[in-house]
């Protein structure tokens, strides 16, 4: 990147995450920002190349000095992948898109995070402050497809070109975004939060999870079809007969039905008896979404854990990684089903703190296995590489009360101060003190000597282990004791 002079000119009509589509026309009300203080300019180009087509940014960062960094070492890389991406998902005959961008920050942008006009993008220097470690590099890419998407262009050259439906401008753009960039986010997850007031034409994430829906369900080139109509002015109701077979109104209301199904299945299946309310238990999965869960140490969850049939599934062991809670939880009582692979192995931890490089350098480990299979030699119930059950007289061997692989088992896991316990198919298998003598000797002897953090976090996230097998699970309750 290098440093250059020439400003940024051109006016925005702003409009929250949006495209400015109209801002050709007489009739549409632009918006004059108040002028921002002169300063010395701080601006990088790059030059890249994607899909065969050179590609010219300017990152302008004059009046936040203080995101230049994030925007040369966070924005700009995302800009070189994702803006030929774009491009090259939204094409049309005879249309090129822009090949030079700017960004930049602005001041006077009131509430609005960020905007695109023509092939301008402004971000709003405060919220993007706010959320850099969260929505704000998404928040670009959002409006890098209204760059890419250029409404005007068809009716600059057509006289007669029909307006498309602001539900349709911010869905496509927020399809891509959270389905394609960032699927892992669930950002546009439909759930029992927002359900009551989802409408296919609500605009943003919500059009953004009906057009990944229909796309799923009936034509993978959607987004591709339906962009390239409203780029040439041309865009109508009849299309969506036209691409799927079913008029518009009756794929929304299919995919609200399913959605509702959903989740009314998952709400009856995880639903406590009023006995269980009473005592204090809490549903930590609700069999719909992942809320209340992310990946450790991130706000996202990995696309190798997904909610199907309303269960929590670590699908794929290789793109998944241990799933937390986002609440701590110092005294509990833990309740769950889960169904294991052939050979799988997981487990369960708890009082994962936010420090280490994993989430078993701090949390003490409630072993899960195929006891018939796997290859590590701790078994199921145990707490690893610390405490195992007893000699089973009838075997010789350690106590095993699990069911074979493929079936459910259940598990009790009581963290109290007066005693833990390790509970597998109402078998109790031992009870340890944390903290206490011979707890403390056990782990000097262990290969946790050497984690610092090992069972000293006082109050910490539950996580599940994703990262050696495929293990499915449900009922997850949990209830809060006291010291």
């Amino acid at each position: 990147m290098k440093l250059i002079s020439a400003l940024f000119a051109g006016s925005l009509l702003m409009t929250p995450l949006g495209f400015a589509q109209d801002a050709d026309k007489k009739d549409e009300k632009k918006e004059t920002p108040a002028a921002e203080a002169p300063k010395e300019p701080i601006k990088h180009e790059i030059d890249f190349e994607g899909n065969g087509t050179k590609y010219h940014f300017i990152f302008d960062s004059t009046v936040a000095p203080d995101l230049t960094e994030w925007m040369d070492k966070e924005l700009a890389p995302v800009c070189k992948e994702w803006y030929p991406k774009l491009v090259k998902l939204l094409p049309s005959e005879g249309y090129e898109a822009s090949t030079n961008v700017t960004i930049k920050f602005s001041t006077t942008m009131g509430g609005t995070p960020a905007a695109a006009g023509g092939s301008g993008i402004s971000c709003n220097a405060d919220w993007f402050r706010k959320n850099l470690k969260g929505e704000a590099r998404g928040a670009v890419v959002h409006e890098m497809v209204h760059v890419v998407q250029n409404y005007g262009w068809g009716r600059r050259k057509n006289p007669n070109a029909t307006r498309t439906p602001g539900w349709i401008v911010e869905g496509i753009p927020d399809y891509l975004r959270w389905f394609m960039y960032e699927p892992e986010s669930r950002g546009a997850d439909i759930t029992s939060r927002n359900v009551s007031r989802a409408k296919y034409d609500a605009s943003y994430r919500v059009t953004g999870n009906f057009l990944n829906w229909v796309t799923l369900k009936y034509d993978k080139d959607l987004a591709r079809k339906l962009n390239a109509a409203a780029r040439e002015g041309k865009y109508s109701e009849d299309l969506w007969k036209e691409y799927t077979g079913k008029p518009l109104a009756d794929l929304g209301t299919e995919w609200l039905d399913e959605n509702k199904a959903r989740l009314d299945k998952a709400a009856e299946a995880t639903k406590l008896t009023d006995e269980q309310k009473a005592a204090g238990w809490k549903n930590l999965f609700d069999g719909a979404d992942f809320i209340g869960w992310s990946n450790f140490k991130s706000d996202k969850v990995k696309l190798g854990w997904q909610v199907k049939d309303g269960l929590l599934v670590c699908e794929d062991p290789h793109n998944a990684g241990d799933l937390c809670t986002r609440q701590d939880y110092d005294w509990f009582e833990l309740e769950l089903e889960y169904n294991i692979s052939k050979g799988g192995n997981s487990g369960i931890m708890y009082r994962v703190g936010k420090e280490g490089g994993a989430a078993w350098a701090s949390g003490p480990e409630f072993q899960l296995e195929d006891n018939a299979a796997a290859a590590d030699p701790q078994r199921c119930g145990w707490l690893y590489g610390l405490y195992q059950p007893p000699i089973d007289p009838a075997t010789g061997k350690p106590l095993d009360a699990t069911k074979p692989a493929g079936e459910w088992n259940k598990v009790r896991l009581v963290i109290s101060p007066k005693g833990c316990e390790h509970w597998i198919n109402g078998v109790k298998y031992f009870d340890y003190v944390l903290g206490s003598d011979d707890f403390n000797a056990r782990v000097a002897k262990s290969k946790f000597a050497k984690m610092p953090l090992f069972a000293k976090v006082p109050k910490g996230s539950i996580a599940l282990q994703g990262d050696h097998g495929q293990v499915s699970f449900r009922n997850i309750r949990l209830r809060e004791m006291k010291d």
